[in-house]
């Protein structure tokens, strides 16, 4: 999917602004989303619409044509979106379920010893942030990071900032995460390329900014156990592995520290998370290494995205629920159970495309490109410098990535990029998205809640962890970007 969301024949207009109105109408459009979300409170979904309607009609689409563009903005968009993040958000809650986490981090920690802790609870979090979004990956770890922090008496943030570092870095820029995605089908680029682009940028700022500097900055802070808060935690972290159960004879989920009655071995465990990921690198390169026949057109339609989920999907169904002793209805309630928090995510991204294609039918996209290409910073700045702004305003990262997607997109059309500098356009924006996390972001608050820390200190390791981690991948994105314009 690329740019041009809309239908051959662009709406008429009513009449025809200039080039400077309409540059001055897209940062008016902006200046009135922020007001809407930040004063009046309004949902990011509603005030994307109300948005895209208005500057639609400022623009001069004729009234009378709006709703066809609003509607193929979202269908176009959603097209491939929505199937996609479905299939992840429910290979991630088998994996809750199935006590991946657990086998994931008792292995590791038993491989680096009590010194490395905060090393193995990062990458237990890095692998299982593959396919889980981050709010719950969040509370499925929280057992572990208390239990860690005691076993080995270090503070709990230097133990629980690699953790979140590792779920958040993962949920920024790997697919099947809605934010990647989304900027993947609003500028055209291919996952295969964002995957890979993504862990190119995003391990090393997961392992200087969460890592390094967590551990550095927890064992500063010296921050002990809340223990008024570790029963609560179980609680929440049962209640985030497991469906209702009511009527199918089986105890709870597996959550970390959570017994199930046949938790998968390791080898199972790492298959299922990296399949996904693997099967779509494969379908990027199989036009590369193979000529046009049989076994290229079967390896491109195995690593499609859609097919490669649903296969991923289905292999937890089997190897994670049947083989660990759950029954069909409970992995049919886990499924159905995971789609609850995807619609809210899917929505904000359609609603990102309705404004793109807004921005498209009125010209004002082809404006800011010609705004933007006259500028001496490269695109990969741009996107960066964007999607920042846009993320201190609303707090949010997925609606900031979705939000500055649109904006770039008309340049990245413009400027003829290659797969792999789309990918790090997008990496890009999705480090933007990540930097200068603060008291408009949910995750600030919620390191802030289960750490029992005060805001101060939440500033002092949670913002400045996300700005690092932000700040390295869009460093490495804009060198590697550099380097593939000179060749």
């Amino acid at each position: 999917m690329n740019t041009a969301i809309l239908a051959a024949e662009q709406p008429d207009t009513a009449w025809a602004l200039p080039s400077w109105a309409l540059l001055l109408l897209v940062v008016g459009g902006i200046a009135l989303l922020l007001l809407l979300v930040i004063k009046v409170k309004l949902h990011a979904f509603v005030a994307l619409l109300v948005v895209s309607i208005v500057v639609g009609i400022a623009a001069g689409l004729e009234p009378a044509a709006i709703p066809e563009v609003l509607q193929s903005g979202m269908g176009d968009t959603l097209g491939e979106i929505a199937t996609i993040v479905a299939l992840g958000a429910m290979l991630g809650r088998v994996m809750q379920e199935s006590g991946a986490a657990g086998v994931l981090s008792n292995r590791l920690l038993d491989a680096f010893g009590e010194r490395k802790a905060p090393l193995a609870v990062g990458l237990t979090a890095l692998i299982f942030g593959i396919p889980v979004f981050f709010d719950v990956g969040f509370i499925i770890m929280l057992p572990l990071i208390y239990a860690v922090a005691q076993r080995s008496g270090r503070s709990v943030i230097s133990i629980a900032l690699p953790a979140v570092g590792g779920l958040a870095i993962m949920h920024a820029v790997l697919p099947p995460h809605p934010g990647p995605v989304a900027a993947a089908g609003l500028l055209g680029g291919n996952l295969g390329w964002i995957a890979i682009m993504g862990l190119i940028c995003g391990l090393p700022a997961w392992f200087f900014g969460a890592y390094l500097f967590g551990t550095r900055i927890g064992d500063r802070l010296n921050v002990p156990v809340p223990s008024q808060l570790i029963g609560e935690a179980q609680e929440k972290s049962g209640q985030a592995t497991q469906d209702d159960t009511h009527g199918s004879g089986k105890t709870g989920g597996a959550g970390v520290g959570t017994a199930v009655q046949a938790p998968p071995s390791l080898k199972v465990t790492v298959t299922v998370i990296l399949l996904p990921v693997l099967l779509i690198m494969l379908n990027t390169f199989a036009g590369v290494v193979f000529p046009e026949g049989a076994v290229r057109s079967t390896l491109e339609f195995i690593g499609a995205p859609v097919v490669a989920l649903t296969v991923a999907a289905l292999l937890s169904f089997w190897v994670l629920g049947l083989r660990g002793g759950f029954s069909m209805e409970r992995i049919e309630k886990a499924a159905s159970a995971s789609l609850g928090p995807v619609a809210l995510v899917l929505l904000v991204t359609g609603a990102g495309g309705i404004f793109g294609a807004v921005l498209e039918a009125t010209g004002a996209g082809q404006a800011l490109a010609g705004a933007l290409s006259g500028t001496a910073l490269p695109a990969v700045v741009l996107a960066f410098l964007i999607a920042t702004a846009l993320r201190v305003a609303l707090g949010s990262k997925t609606v900031a990535i979705v939000t500055t997607a649109p904006i770039v997109a008309p340049l990245i059309q413009e400027s003829g990029m290659s797969q792999p500098e789309i990918a790090l356009v997008v990496i890009a924006i999705a480090a933007g998205g990540t930097v200068l996390s603060h008291v408009n972001d949910s995750g600030f608050w919620l390191f802030n809640r289960y750490m029992d820390i005060d805001i101060r200190t939440t500033l002092k390791s949670w913002t400045l962890m996300e700005t690092f981690m932000g700040g390295i991948a869009f460093a490495i994105a804009a060198v590697l970007s550099g380097v593939l314009s000179l060749t």
